[in-house]
């Protein structure tokens, strides 16, 4: 059973931003405080990052006086958005989180000009990937905005497990080195965003229904990318393939046409 969740905010210092690929900003933070940071046990697991309400205004963070936390202080809420745990040292409390590239997002705005030095806010996680003990495989389906949580989850897989993934990204550059003691089969997808001839942003419902059959023995399907994209990548799977819903995990991470807040 998963623990309730504890609520909690650390501010955190940027020490170093790069850009990784062509659509994919990568940003190193420490976090100030780590010893209280709960870390969650899925591989997935993601924090919203919180930014500055405005140009030349610092990042601030709730406070908690008795038992509620508020902003009793009267400073303004910032804007903040999930993102991936790339990866996580408990020990130091460095972080690393991965950004897509895109014009307007909040997040992604930020990456695009973040340097050693700068402070945002970050809370404590949450995540959803629980594949069941007994599976002996996992077949992850993500676009660009599930490849941080689809990187991490397969550099923690087991050696006895096998890995069936396909990645959509927008194109050759944005493919990553991959690594993991799994089994690993690694499918790249690169025709994410809007285009002529196709019917939206993602062809994650198109990818998954290209997949016809699924190995033997005890499995885990874990979806992540475009909210109704993910939803009928699901149904394809529960419904045309007959595979058992309960060991099917489909995560919304963004909705064409809405911020992702």
């Amino acid at each position: 059973m998963c623990e309730a969740y504890h609520e909690d905010y650390f501010l955190a210092e940027v020490t170093c931003a790069l850009r990784l690929t062509p659509s994919m900003t990568r940003v190193k933070l420490k976090v100030e405080g780590h010893e209280r940071y709960i870390a969650t046990d899925h591989a997935d697991e993601w924090v919203r990052l919180a930014f500055s309400p405005a140009d030349g205004e610092p990042v601030t963070l709730p406070e908690l006086r008795d038992g509620k936390w508020g902003r009793f202080d009267g400073s303004p809420s910032c804007p903040n958005r999930p993102y991936t745990v790339r990866r996580w040292d408990p020990e130091t409390g460095a972080m690393v989180v991965d950004l897509v590239a895109h014009e307007g997002g909040v997040g992604a705005s930020w990456a695009a000009t973040a340097k050693a030095g700068d402070v945002i806010g970050l809370c404590n996680p949450e995540g959803r990937y629980e594949p069941p003990q007994d599976a002996e495989w996992v077949l992850l389906l993500a676009d660009i905005t599930g490849l941080p949580a689809v990187g991490r989850i397969v550099e923690e897989m087991r050696s006895d497990m096998t890995a069936i993934v396909h990645v959509e990204v927008s194109m050759d550059a944005d493919r990553q080195v991959l690594s993991s003691a799994a089994n690993l089969s690694l499918t790249w997808h690169c025709h994410h965003g809007h285009a002529e001839g196709r019917d939206g942003p993602s062809q994650l419902a198109a990818i998954a229904r290209s997949i016809e059959a699924l190995p033997d023995g005890p499995g885990y399907i874990y979806i992540a990318g475009e909210a109704r994209c993910a939803s009928a990548a699901r149904k394809h799977f529960r419904d045309t393939l007959g595979f058992d819903k309960r060991r099917i995990d489909a995560v919304g991470y963004w909705i064409e046409g809405q911020a992702r807040v």
